[in-house]
């Protein structure tokens, strides 16, 4: 079994947030592809769930395979999870006046730019970074940061234990995320 990685205290990352500092601009460009990246958000499924259970639309609509697959035998492929639908280069959410979605709005997006990676902060760029941020703001990031890697932390231990179990369909796309395996539609 893996050993979740010694976190920081919600105060230590509040402070590194603080000294880096960040206001959201309401740009919406964490939601547009960039040139270096593919503008794509990976959610999982209890992130869509919650968005398909707060009126965002049905599942195929709410959500599709992340796109990188890799083979695995009979000519089977895999990917481990989710991202958010996207149109013409754009998170299907954002729309003129900003995310549609707000309230419900995934893990990822509540805490852009920041992540945490094996316990260090890690920053993504971001027109807002070198912004003002109040101590409060910067305590609910740091909390919200704790809280999205014990939710990822979580899923990616499911699904070490999930995917030894899985009967690998022949010839299919699938997806194994903690609850289990979905064959992709065709």
């Amino acid at each position: 079994m893996k050993v979740a990685p010694e976190m920081p205290s919600v105060e230590s990352i509040a402070a590194d947030i603080r000294r880096i500092g960040f206001f959201c601009l309401s740009c919406g460009a964490c939601c547009r592809e960039g040139p270096e990246d593919s503008g794509l958000v990976f959610v999982s499924r209890d992130e869509v769930e919650a968005l398909v259970a707060s009126g965002a639309g049905t599942w195929d609509e709410v959500a599709e395979p992340y796109p990188d697959f890799t083979p695995c035998g009979n000519r089977a492929a895999v990917t481990f999870g989710w991202c958010l639908g996207h149109e013409g280069g754009r998170c299907r959410f954002l729309s003129d006046r900003g995310c549609t979605m707000y309230p419900a709005r995934p893990w990822i997006c509540r805490t852009y730019p920041f992540a945490l990676l094996a316990g260090d902060l890690v920053i993504s760029d971001c027109p807002g970074l070198g912004g003002s941020i109040s101590e409060e703001e910067a305590l609910v990031l740091a909390g919200d940061l704790l809280e999205r890697a014990r939710f990822e932390n979580e899923e990616e231990e499911r699904v070490r234990r999930i995917f030894p179990t899985i009967r690998i369909p022949e010839g299919k796309r699938f997806v194994v995320d903690g609850s289990g395996l979905q064959v992709c539609k065709e």
